[in-house]
């Protein structure tokens, strides 16, 4: 593989920066970042897994109802779910996911739509 001079050397920077002292695995670790990011966007059939993490106001037009019913109708992709309780009325949320992009997409585009929810990221890996 032949890469331009500032590339690499930018590259490397990166990586150490990271805490990786093998170029190889640092590579290999872009590498499957590009192919989740090629999946995510391209590959609604195909599989993966990861995490939705929210961040929203508990008592805004009774969210955590809201929340529930969706993750019940997603029941099919969604293996576990975790709530910390922040300051005020915050609320954290993740909710680990495994299936098809396709349904993973769905659940967190009807999540996202609740008021209330302050942030909502979707994090994905491919099963490469």
């Amino acid at each position: 593989m032949s890469l331009p001079t500032k590339l690499l050397s930018e590259f490397d920077k990166s990586m150490l920066k990271s805490g990786y002292t093998d170029r190889s695995k640092a590579l290999q670790t872009a590498i499957h970042s590009f192919i989740n990011d090629y999946d995510w966007n391209r590959g609604d059939n195909q599989s993966g897994a990861g995490a939705i993490i929210m961040l929203y106001d508990n008592h805004a037009y009774n969210q955590d109802d809201k929340s529930i019913k969706i993750q019940h109708d997603y029941k099919d992709v969604i293996g576990s779910t975790t709530h910390l309780h922040l300051e005020g009325d915050n609320c954290l949320e993740t909710i680990m996911v495994n299936g098809q992009i396709k349904k993973i997409k769905e659940l967190a585009k009807y999540l996202s739509e609740n008021r209330g929810i302050k942030n909502l990221k979707v994090h994905f890996v491919s099963l490469v």
